[in-house]
């Protein structure tokens, strides 16, 4: 069994959809709707509606709504996992519009009426 290596745990949302840009070289950017698999606060994992064809280090904005508040968030990463065609691994840079404790807060829920909150 391998060992865990990550430094931040991921949370997996419930039906959150985010809008991916994607510049390709000097082409026009394509726009596509995908859902989120999980986040951290150092990376997203997005499954696509249909296949891109990035390549690694390729830069992606991903752009979603927050689940309870409504307030719009958005991120630029660097692709660094390619899981399949259409799901990627997504590495956070520094380019952030709203902030990463707000959705892990949103997207951290037990039940429709109850939150995890952990304290240190």
């Amino acid at each position: 069994m391998k060992s865990e290596r990550r430094s931040h745990n991921r949370v997996k949302p419930d039906n959150i959809r985010a809008e991916i840009s994607h510049h390709q070289s000097s082409e026009h950017e394509i726009d596509l709707i995908a859902e989120i698999i999980n986040i951290s606060r150092s990376g997203i994992r997005i499954k696509l509606s249909k296949p891109l064809n990035p390549t690694i280090h390729d830069h992606l904005k991903i752009t979603m709504v927050l689940p309870e508040s409504g307030v719009p968030f958005t991120v630029h990463g660097i692709l660094k996992h390619k899981h399949s065609d259409s799901e990627y691994g997504v590495h956070f840079t520094d380019h952030i519009s709203g902030s990463i404790d707000d959705i892990l807060f949103e997207c951290v829920s037990l039940n429709d009426q109850t939150l995890l909150i952990k304290s240190l």
